[in-house]
Formats: structure tokens, sequence, C-alpha cells
């Protein structure tokens, strides 16, 4: 480790790292916020730089409440592996992954390789949906490897049931779905360009049920007590008091947050133009009062003088744009300790927040999908779901509801 190097440093160089190894932003935020929480406490002890001491403490201490029976033993042995990898990348700057690359454990065949990298280039996919594709495409060409094929000759419906059948029990059914979901355009491909007797649409069309957790939303009066308690006096004040207002008023995602130009912002016409990085979807936004003036706060008295374009900058020199949205969930963090409120939710919670309040102040859904710049209106529909007050209306009594001894309650 450099002695110069910021604990912000050495996170943004670390998610620099993965980036280039391969891994999709949600994949390295998940590793970056497990690794964070050794740094958190670095910092909760005033240390500046790593310590083994404070490590070994640390270790120690989630490996007691696992004997104790606080935190689970999955929970307990993915905080030890994603620290231990940050660790180690300090360390020696190397990554320490068993899969460089989504879908790459082994090599695949020359003849599978060809049809899995100019499938990936037949489209102009997300490189995040790319990634995806990737790892899918690997996994069925593997598997196809395995079972004696040097090249699709004889690949049939019969092989596709079996690879379906073999997934089914060896990974979840979001993965199970989403394997589904890209043999069916890897086929749909196929068919196109010659290389497969049938698309095997129908065969590839059932539904797999997945499940699905409500996510948490924030109270409105939690969301007022988390602008209420950030310090605008100071230039980080001034920040993350704009920051948070992107999430709470127009549901921005981090990234984007991170993304953001000042060239973006139509001070004249009031609107805030942004090309989405999840979707590659431009949304044009309003610029409210509130959040206007929490901008030009920043940009005009607490933004340090650099080249960058981006509008959020780092508070120490050097004065670069800020790499990733690690740091925004970081601020998020931060002002939710001073606020008093949990630290588990991430920033991504404003903008369900906002998504929900629409919905139950009776905005249509479709209108919603167009604040937050969902390219599907089913990723909006989630938050009916989150509409408790409409859902306890519909909620049916258990007026009349017999237990089977025929014991009323």
């Amino acid at each position: 480790m450099q002695k110069y190097e910021t604990f912000e440093e050495l996170v943004e160089r670390y998610d620099t790292a993965l980036a280039e190894y391969g891994l999709s932003y949600a994949s390295r935020l998940n590793m970056i916020c497990r690794a964070s929480a050794i740094i958190r406490r670095h910092e909760d002890q005033g240390k500046e730089q790593l310590d083994d001491a404070v490590i070994v403490d640390y270790f120690n201490e989630i490996g007691n409440r696992h004997y104790m029976g606080e935190v689970g033993k999955s929970h307990w042995q993915q905080m030890r592996r994603e620290i231990d990898r940050f660790l180690h990348f300090i360390q020696s700057g190397e990554i320490k992954l068993a899969n460089p690359q989504k879908g790459s454990r082994v090599e695949l065949l020359p003849s599978f390789e060809s049809i899995a990298e100019e499938f990936l280039r037949s489209e102009d996919f997300h490189p995040n949906t790319c990634n995806d594709m990737r790892w899918a495409t690997h996994k069925y060409f593997s598997w196809l490897t395995e079972q004696g094929h040097k090249d699709l000759k004889g690949v049939g419906a019969t092989q596709i049931q079996l690879f379906l059948i073999h997934c089914s029990g060896n990974v979840a059914m979001g993965s199970l779905h989403n394997i589904k979901l890209f043999l069916k355009k890897l086929y749909a491909y196929l068919y196109t360009s010659g290389q497969s007797e049938s698309s095997y649409g129908a065969l590839l069309s059932f539904k797999v049920n997945r499940g699905t957790k409500i996510p948490p939303v924030l109270e409105q009066e939690e969301v007022k007590a988390l602008l209420d308690n950030i310090d605008s006096n100071t230039a980080a004040g001034k920040r993350a008091y704009a920051v948070i207002l992107l999430g709470a008023v127009l549901g921005l995602r981090a990234c984007d947050v991170v993304n953001l130009k000042l060239d973006d912002i139509d001070w004249i016409n009031g609107e805030i133009k942004i090309l989405q990085v999840k979707t590659a979807e431009t949304v044009v936004l309003p610029l409210t009062k509130t959040l206007g003036e929490a901008l030009q706060d920043y940009i005009l008295n607490a933004r340090p003088k650099t080249t960058s374009n981006n509008v959020f900058i780092r508070l120490l020199a050097p004065y670069n744009a800020l790499k990733s949205a690690v740091t925004v969930g970081e601020i998020y963090r931060d002002c939710c300790i001073a606020a008093g409120l949990p630290v588990n939710k991430k920033f991504h919670t404003l903008r369900r927040t906002l998504g929900t309040s629409m919905v139950t102040s009776g905005i249509p859904v479709t209108m919603v999908a167009q604040v937050l710049g969902h390219t599907e209106i089913d990723s909006t529909k989630k938050y009916i779901a989150l509409d408790r007050k409409h859902l306890i209306i519909c909620a049916l009594p258990f007026d009349g509801i017999f237990p089977f001894g025929g014991v009323t309650v």
C-alpha cells in the first residue's frame, strides 16, 4: 500500500481494478460494500492507515458473533472472504478471484468460443448485460463439452432441456430465469444466422417464478431527518446535501450522480438531462427550486477548482471527479449516521422511496416510469407493492376465519 493513499483512494483503486477484471457494476458494489466494513472500523478508531491490530480485532469480533449465533455462517464466511480479498489487493495489487470474467471459469473449445463471441457482438448489449450473457453462454457451452459435444451438431431440444434441469439443481431461481432468457436470445441468434435448425422459442418461453423481496423505503419523516442533519456550512455538507436531493427529488441512481456533468444542467430552462448508465437511455428531469439552489451552492461555494466537467469532485487533492458510485453510497451512509437512521440501507433506497411516494400520491405508473427512466413498465409496477396505504385497504379481514380446531381467534 502506498503510504499517501487515503481510504477513499484505496477503495477507488480497488473498484477500478475490479472493473478492469471484468466484473459488473452490481458485483463490484456488493464486494466493495463488504470490504468497506474494515475501513469503517479503522475510521471509528481514528486510524488513517490500515492497522494489523484493528484487522485482527475485527476478524475476532465477527468470529465471536458467529459463535454466539448473532450472525449466520454464510455471512461470516462471506465477510472474511471479501475483506481478505481486499487486503490481498492492497498488499499485492492483484485481484484474487477464481473467476476473472463472468462465465469464463474454464476455457471453451475454439468452436464454442467463436460462437459465443459472435453472439455477444451481434447486438449492442449494455456492458452489464453482456457480462451476464457471457456467463450464461459459457455455462451452457461448458456443459455441452462435458457431455461430449465438440460443436452444435446433434444438439437440440433434448440437450437444452437436460441443461436447464441441470441448472435447476445448481443455481438460484433468479439465475435460472436469466439463463433461460439468455439461452432464448442465443438460439434466436443461432437460428437467424443459420447455425441452428430452430430457435426453440416455444421451448424456452416457460415462466420461471423468482422469489422477490419487497425492498425497504424511507418514511417522509426519515427523508426530512436525513436532510435536516446535514451541515451545509461545510464543503462536505454542501456536496452531501446536493447528492441526497438528487436521490430524493429526482430518484437518480448513484452511478448517474457520479457521472453528472456541468453541461447536463440547463439552468435557463430548469432541467437536468441525464444519460442513464444502466439503460443507456436519456431522461430529462425538472430542476426544482430546492435542488437548483443546493447544486448552485455546492458548485459556487464548495466545489474545488478543477478542469473536470463532472459536477461532483473529491474533497481532497487531486481534485478529480468521483470515480465510482461507492463514494455516493459512503456519503449516504454518513448522512444516515448523522440522522440516527439505520446504515444498512443503500443510496438506491431514495430512488425506491420517490417511486413509492409517487404511486401512493396517485400518479399513474406510466408517468412514474418516465420520471425514473424505466424502459420496461414492469420495473415500475413493483412500487405498487410498496404502497402500504392502499394495500391495507385492499387486504381481506380475518373475521370469521377459524383455525383447524374450530376455535375462533
